[in-house]
């Protein structure tokens, strides 16, 4: 036995020679990712392999969780530097001697494109495979879209490609992408293998030859077109990669190379794959909390929660779902009686929509209690308060579980608005208090704001936010701050939607123009299908335009009322502009001395964007994050903000901040809303943008 490092660029990939085989394992936590390093210590291997008289075989494995899960997305718009992954992968596929590939965890992106070059796949069962770029706005890059279909063809290659989901590994070793799946002991039987094919002089078998997806030319490009036809546009990923699919069939494997380069060249730099690439890091970035390094959670083994509304449903179904039993308190009885009947009713809906199956339900309400006594939350390692913004009502409630609670208990409370230090108080346990702000409900949105009070500890912040992601949300740390990140951001996004109407715009303009952008709904569907009073409270008479303090004084509420901004009459689902509505807002003008001019949709957004922008750099100035890209992920995880353009902060970064600074203070003559926050002064001196005050 012969062992070392695999070359000396690098120690992240072990080289060991056992009875001719040579192998390569990759170890580079956490998730061995390709960088370059890695790259050039697996080239190198393969070379040395290939000219040891004494190596007969190669296997590639990795240590730890998963083999190579692909390169790091941060890579993606950077020359990532010799070999590129293409290189290593046409070096292993043209490796004379056969190259196993040891699976287990996910193959996914670049490391499916690894697996892919290599003449055989052995796998465990719990292996997953698949191409996640799609998601990222991009097609592969090392001759994934050539290899994939020759082994599988072309429609099971699209539905891998375009949908960016992976599969498992029977799926995959009955689609033909894997040899052997083996139950265990991986590295030995993958080893066994290589011996023998050694020893027997197996030939290596180069995916690049291989016809098995394309014998069927005819049905190959009926399915081609068939996906061609389902294209909402030409020039898309997802487009791209019909085309590279095609080509797989048409053209030399060289080629269809050099066409996959071309591709992945056009998509990179594109402001769409530049915004999925920032929201993806983004949302990760988020989950990391450099403040917390080192604190560990402490288990929960069981939730309560306070409450019988809506919000109380949803975080009640998000802790089952964690797989952890339920209480749901509140002492009146009427109330909490219905709270069951209302999660027991979306359970049916899901399993009669397919959601989950009926074995699951089961699950899930054999672990639910409902209770109109506190005491049943006493075995609770964290009680969350889900009732509505009522600091009077918060503040009582909190006390009355404080005192029947277990010591070591965590007690959140789902707001934005109410005063977290004088929560903290009342609950009798300051320490172990933090809000934990569930942004929404229903499953649109994954947003989890968690703010500690002064007082809190870490390990109780902690358990907050690995619960959160237990539950399969998206936890974003912020300062206890009125609003936190996403009620404040929503406001300055609603704010300069009135104004705009004040200015000339109609409520019908400004929605469409934010659905184009990319928004799920217009600012003024959303506050009438929320409630105009639910969604500025107390804060109407804050705002920079009268108009939403007087749809309020006018019971305007949205659709719960029959009238907001527009107006709903029963049989008509047709949304219309509230006459009276328009007569409020002419008033208004005339009382300003306005005259109305007609907008623009890109005016439009352009306001409502930097009113979020303006709004982001506020809290990262005063730190109520830790980095914009933070702002970002409030956004994308609470709001719906199209992934696609990344979240205002990076929409400000795009247009530079001298132009962002320049159009808020020329607004800014109009409403005093409009004034740019300090931070752009700087960012404008220095050069900076926001992207470079994120850290990870």
């Amino acid at each position: 036995m012969n062992a070392g490092p695999a070359g000396s660029k690098s120690d992240k990939v072990g080289w060991e020679l056992r009875d001719g085989v040579a192998i390569l394992t990759v170890n580079n936590p956490p998730v061995n990712a390709l960088v370059q390093p890695v790259r050039a210590a697996l080239f190198e291997g393969i070379v040395r392999a290939a000219d040891d008289p004494k190596v007969n075989a190669v296997v590639i494995r990795a240590e730890g969780r998963t083999f190579p899960a692909g390169a790091d997305v941060r890579e993606f718009s950077l020359q990532s530097g010799q070999p590129t992954l293409s290189e290593l992968c046409d070096k292993v596929e043209t490796s004379p001697k056969p190259v196993i590939a040891a699976i287990h965890g996910t193959a996914l992106g670049g490391g499916f494109e690894l697996a892919l070059a290599c003449h055989y796949r052995m796998a465990l069962p719990d292996a997953r495979f698949g191409f996640p770029e799609v998601t990222l706005g991009l097609v592969p890059n090392a001759g994934g879209t050539q290899r994939l279909p020759r082994l599988v063809g072309a429609r099971i290659a699209l539905d891998m490609l375009i949908s960016g989901k992976p599969i498992d590994a029977r799926r995959a070793e009955s689609a033909g992408l894997v040899d052997k799946v083996v139950q265990k002991n991986l590295e030995r039987a993958a080893f066994g293998s290589a011996r023998n094919m050694g020893e027997n002089g197996t030939p290596t078998r180069p995916t690049r030859d291989r016809r098995e997806g394309l014998r069927d030319a005819t049905q190959y490009l009926d399915v081609i077109q068939a996906r061609r036809r389902m294209l909402e546009d030409h020039v898309s990923a997802a487009a791209r990669l019909v085309e590279l699919v095609e080509a797989a069939l048409l053209v030399p494997f060289g080629a269809g190379l050099d066409m996959e380069h071309v591709a992945y060249e056009d998509l990179v730099n594109s402001e769409t794959a530049r915004g999925l690439r920032h929201a993806f890091i983004a949302e990760r970035r988020a989950g990391r909390f450099p403040s917390l390094a080192g604190v560990a959670a402490q288990t929960v083994a069981a939730i309560g929660v306070v409450g019988a509304g809506p919000l109380a449903r949803d975080v009640a179904m998000s802790g089952l779902a964690a797989g952890v039993p339920v209480t749901i308190a509140l002492e009146d009885d009427t109330a909490i009686s219905r709270v069951r009947a209302r999660i027991e009713r979306a359970y049916a809906d899901a399993v009669e929509a397919g959601r989950i199956a009926g074995k699951d339900r089961d699950s899930y309400l054999s672990r639910l209690v409902v209770s109109d006594d506190y005491r049943s939350l006493s075995d609770a390692d964290v009680v969350i308060d889900a009732l509505p913004e009522d600091s009077v009502r918060k503040a009582h409630v909190l006390g009355r579980v404080g005192e029947v609670a277990m010591r070591h208990a965590v007690l959140a409370s789902s707001t934005a608005e109410c005063d977290v230090e004088a929560l903290a108080q009342a609950s009798a346990r300051p320490d172990r208090f933090a809000a934990m702000h569930f942004a929404g409900t229903g499953a649109r949105s994954r947003l989890v704001e968690v703010a500690p009070a002064r007082a809190t500890e870490p390990q109780a912040t902690m358990t907050l936010l690995r619960l959160a992601r237990a539950m399969g949300k998206g936890p974003v740390l912020t300062s206890a701050r009125p609003g936190l990140v996403f009620n404040r951001l929503r406001l300055a996004y609603y704010t300069a939607a009135a104004l705009l109407l004040e200015r000339g715009a109609m409520p019908g303009d400004v929605d469409a123009a934010m659905r184009e952008y990319g928004m799920p709904q217009g600012p003024f569907q959303a506050q009438d299908i929320a409630g105009v009073d639910t969604v500025w409270g107390l804060g109407a008479e804050d705002c920079a335009s009268a108009i939403p303090l007087r749809m309020i004084e006018n019971a305007w509420y949205g659709q719960r009322s029959g009238q907001g901004f527009y107006l709903y009459e029963e049989g008509d689902r047709r949304a219309r502009v509230a006459p009276e509505g328009l007569q409020m807002i002419r008033a208004l003008r005339a009382e300003k001395g306005i005259e109305a001019r007609e907008i623009g949709a890109k005016e439009i957004v352009a306001r409502c964007l930097y009113a979020m922008a303006n709004e982001g750099a506020r809290l990262v100035a005063a730190r109520v994050v830790a980095r914009p890209s933070d702002v970002d992920a409030a956004m994308l995880l609470g709001a719906g903000f199209p992934r696609a353009r990344g979240g205002p902060m990076l929409a400000a970064d795009l247009v530079g901040a001298l132009a962002v600074r320049k159009m808020l203070t020329e607004w800014s003559r109009e409403n005093s809303f409009w004034a740019p926050v300090p931070l752009w002064d700087d960012l404008v001196k220095y050069g900076k943008i926001f992207e470079a005050m994120n850290a990870d």
